[in-house]
């Protein structure tokens, strides 16, 4: 079975317990206002131009087959429409100005340079995570690598916003060691601003979750003037408290890798975006902890191109 796969990271000590092998997958139902990984918005590989590294060379326009890559003045325009993700014009680029984002791979070739790591994992008592993304949008492929890991001993876990269907959660909820699963909102309407999506079928599956396996870990990303007021916070935490659980890790907003929107052609909505000072990361943790949280405050890794 092949699948669509945006990197692979190793030595992640962010990704869960221990030093981990991140297998970030692409694809993704939700258009968070906040989100710092675009490239994993679409399930195919694409293709991603960083004008200010193009030479003008016009190579590209030579190397694509298709006839997608024109001359406009003086630019390299692609014609969405005729283009077909071939990675020709990337592949010939001397500078990197194109760039291929994702690709595909089969489960073998996934579970071998996840068994690379082995040693790192026993040593640290880590394993691998399986993130995106929404990883259950790939939800057989993600089963059979998560059934891979369990017959080779590495320990798995799944990052998921539970925008999937309850069968797909039930099953890799079975499948994987620990589930770390992403709120953004408690408000339905909000939700929908925020995300694109309903949120009633997302909280209905982390109750599903919790039911079926032990091992679930909430995570909150914090974004100033969108779910860090007192009201939410306050919500979170009861909520949170209402599932039988008793921790939950903040994720500060940090703001998106500059140019990773321009790189695909889209629209960055989250320019007005601002990251919380510590003073404010502090004041929520400290309304969390004030609910009978514990809470632990994770940075992620950005990674650019």
């Amino acid at each position: 079975m092949t699948g669509y796969v945006l990197r692979i990271d190793r030595g992640s000590a962010h990704d869960g317990p221990g030093l981990r092998t991140a297998v970030v997958l692409k694809g993704c139902p939700l258009r968070c206002s906040w989100c710092d990984t675009p490239e994993s918005h679409r399930i195919e590989p694409e293709l991603a131009f960083r004008e200010d590294r193009c030479v003008r060379c016009f190579e590209c326009v030579d190397d694509c087959r298709l006839g997608a890559i024109s001359e406009v003045d003086g630019r390299p325009v692609v014609d969405q429409g005729v283009c077909r993700w071939c990675g020709d014009c990337a592949d010939g680029c001397s500078t990197d100005a194109r760039f291929q984002v994702g690709s595909v791979m089969t489960e073998s070739r996934v579970l071998q340079e996840i068994e690379r790591d082995t040693p790192l994992h026993r040593q640290s008592g880590g394993g691998v995570t399986f993130s995106g993304g929404e990883p259950l949008l790939q939800a057989e492929f993600l089963l059979r690598l998560l059934e891979g890991c369990r017959a080779l001993g590495i320990h798995s876990a799944v990052d998921t916003c539970g925008a999937a269907s309850a069968y797909d959660v039930d099953r890799v909820a079975d499948a994987a060691d620990l589930l770390r699963f992403d709120l953004k909102h408690l408000d339905d309407a909000r939700h929908r601003r925020i995300t694109g999506s309903s949120n009633h079928d997302i909280l209905d599956n982390l109750r599903r979750a919790i039911r079926r396996h032990a091992a679930v870990r909430v995570r909150f990303t914090l974004v100033p003037g969108v779910n860090d007021d007192e009201d939410h916070v306050r919500r979170l935490a009861g909520f949170v408290s209402s599932l039988g659980l008793s921790e939950i890790d903040v994720l500060p907003y940090r703001a998106v890798v500059v140019g990773s929107y321009e790189a695909l052609g889209r629209a960055n909505p989250a320019r007005s975006l601002t990251e919380p000072g510590p003073d404010a990361v502090t004041a929520v943790c400290q309304r969390l902890e004030s609910q009978g949280m514990r809470v632990s405050v994770v940075e992620r890794k950005l990674v650019q191109r």
